[in-house]
C-alpha cells in the first residue's frame, strides 16, 4: 500500500464524518493548496497582488485535479517544498531543515515524493555555477549554502526507507513508470494532453502567452525556474495528470510577469473593516452553502452503482462477479471485502497479477472475450449500461439482464438465476 498514510487519513475522515466529512476535507485541502500557491507566487515576485492574480488564473487548471485522493496531500507537499526552497534562496536558511521531515511524511503518503526530491536536486545543482547565457542566468551560492542544501538533500534520501515496507515504497514510482504499460495506455489520466478540451486549451493559451511575453519583454530566467518550468511542461504534455506539476512550477514565472504591471501592495491603503466584512461573508457562504448529506448522496448515485448494490444486497446473487473498473472501489466499500470484485481502481496491483490485461481484453470485445469470462467462471456482471459489453450480453442467450437503471445494469448467466 504505497499511499498507506494518505489512505489512512481519508479512511479516518470517512469514519468520523462520512461523505460530508470527506467533502469538508476536500474543501480544506484544496483551499490549503491554493493559499500555498498564492504564497509561493508572492514570495517569488515580491508582489502580493501579482501572486493573487497568478494563483487565480492557475486555479482554472489546478481545480481540475482537486479530487479526494492521496495525491492532493502530495500536491500540497510539493508547493510547500517550493516555498521552503525559495525562502532558502532568499536567505532564510532555517527553511531548508523542514524538508527532511516533510519528505518522511511524503514518501509514506503518495508517490509524488520523487518529484519533490527532484525539485530539491534542481535547486541544489543550480547553485554550483555562475553564468549568463542569453535570457538564462545562474548565480553561484556560497559554499555554506551549497553544503546546507546538499546535507538537507542527503537527509531526505535517508528518510526514504523509513516506511512500513522498508525501501519498497521508494521503488514504487519507478515500477509504475517502467513496469505497468497497460495502466499508462488505458487509464485516462495517463493519456497525453489533448488540446481540444477546455483544460488543454487553457494550458496551450498559457504556454503561448509566456512565449509572447518572452519575445516582448526579454524575460530573464533563473536556472532552477527554467528547468522546473520545462520539466513541468514536458510532463503535462506526456500525461494529463501532470498538470498537477505544471501549475506550481509555472506560478512563480507568471507572477513575475504580472508584477511588471500590477502595483505593489501598500499596507497604509488597506481597508480593514471592508476586508473583515468580506472575509466574514465568505465564511458565512462556505457554511451556508455546504452541501448536505442528501445532496452528496445523490451525487454519489450519479457516478456509482448505488441502485445495483441495493439490488445485489436484497437478492440472492451468484458469483464470481465481473464489474466495471470504475465500480470496483464502490463495490468493495458498500458490500464489504468478503464480496470479491473482479477489479478496482488499484490498476497497478491488477496489472501485476495479469487481471488488468484480461479486463481490457473483455471490455474491448476482442475475439473470445466471452470465453475469458467463462474461464474466470463469471456468473454475474455489474457494468455501465452504455458500454459495448452490455449490448453484447443483452443480445446473448447465455446472459439475462436482471436489473438496470440510468447508470448500471446487472446480467446473470443463464442457468444461475432461477432464484432471482
Amino acid at each position: 500500500a504505497y499511499e498507506w498514510l494518505g489512505q489512512v487519513i481519508l479512511a479516518a475522515v470517512n469514519r468520523i464524518g462520512g461523505v460530508v466529512g470527506l467533502d469538508i476535507f476536500l474543501i480544506i485541502t484544496a483551499s490549503a493548496i491554493m493559499i500555498a500557491l498564492y504564497a509561493l507566487a508572492t514570495i517569488t515576485c515580491g508582489n502580493s497582488k501579482a501572486g493573487f492574480v497568478a494563483a487565480a488564473i492557475l486555479l482554472l487548471l489546478a481545480g481540475v485535479s482537486f479530487t479526494l485522493r492521496p495525491q492532493m496531500i502530495g500536491y500540497l507537499f510539493l508547493v510547500v517544498t517550493l516555498i521552503l526552497l525559495e525562502r532558502f534562496r532568499q536567505g532564510h536558511h532555517k527553511s531548508i531543515w523542514f524538508l527532511p521531515p516533510l519528505m518522511l511524511l511524503w514518501v509514506n503518503t503518495h508517490g509524488s515524493w520523487i518529484i519533490g526530491l527532484g525539485t530539491i536536486f534542481v535547486y541544489w545543482i543550480s547553485g554550483f555555477a555562475n553564468f549568463r547565457m542569453g535570457s538564462l542566468e545562474a548565480k553561484r551560492w556560497s559554499l555554506d549554502d551549497r553544503c546546507r542544501i546538499g546535507f538537507s538533500f542527503l537527509l531526505c534520501l535517508l528518510t526514504l526507507p523509513i516506511t512500513p515496507y522498508g525501501t519498497r515504497l521508494a521503488t514504487s514510482p519507478f515500477e509504475y513508470a517502467f513496469s505497468l504499460p497497460l495502466n499508462a495506455r488505458y487509464i485516462d489520466e495517463w493519456q497525453p494532453m489533448l488540446f481540444n478540451i477546455p483544460m488543454g486549451k487553457i494550458f496551450l493559451a498559457l504556454l503561448l502567452a509566456l512565449f509572447v511575453g518572452q519575445v516582448a519583454l526579454s524575460l530573464t530566467w533563473r536556472m532552477q525556474s527554467f528547468a522546473l518550468y520545462l520539466a513541468g511542461t514536458v510532463m503535462a504534455c506526456l500525461h494529463v495528470r501532470f498538470l498537477l506539476l505544471f501549475v506550481p512550477f509555472f506560478a512563480p514565472v507568471l507572477a513575475v510577469i504580472l508584477a511588471r504591471w500590477l502595483p505593489p501592495y501598500i499596507r497604509s491603503k488597506d481597508k480593514f473593516l471592508l476586508n473583515g466584512a468580506l472575509m466574514a461573508g465568505i465564511a458565512f457562504g462556505l457554511v451556508h452553502y455546504l452541501p448536505s448529506n442528501s445532496f452528496l448522496q445523490r451525487k454519489v448515485a450519479e457516478q456509482f452503482p448505488v441502485g445495483a448494490v441495493d439490488y445485489m444486497n436484497e437478492h440472492p446473487f451468484p458469483g464470481p462477479t465481473f464489474n466495471d473498473y470504475g465500480f470496483g472501489g464502490y463495490l468493495v466499500l458498500s458490500r464489504g471485502p468478503e464480496h470479491k470484485v473482479f477489479i478496482d481502481g488499484r490498476g497497478d496491483l491488477y496489472e501485476r497479477g495479469g487481471v488488468f490485461a484480461d479486463y481490457m481484453y473483455i471490455t474491448d470485445l476482442n475475439p473470445g472475450a466471452l470465453e475469458v469470462l467463462r474461464i474466470y467462471n463469471i456468473r454475474s456482471c455489474v457494468i455501465r449500461r452504455d458500454v459495448p459489453l452490455a449490448t453484447v450480453l443483452n443480445a446473448s442467450p447465455d446472459w439475462r439482464r436482471v436489473y438496470g437503471d440510468n447508470l448500471s445494469v446487472i446480467f446473470v448467466r443463464t442457468g444461475h438465476d432461477s432464484s432471482l
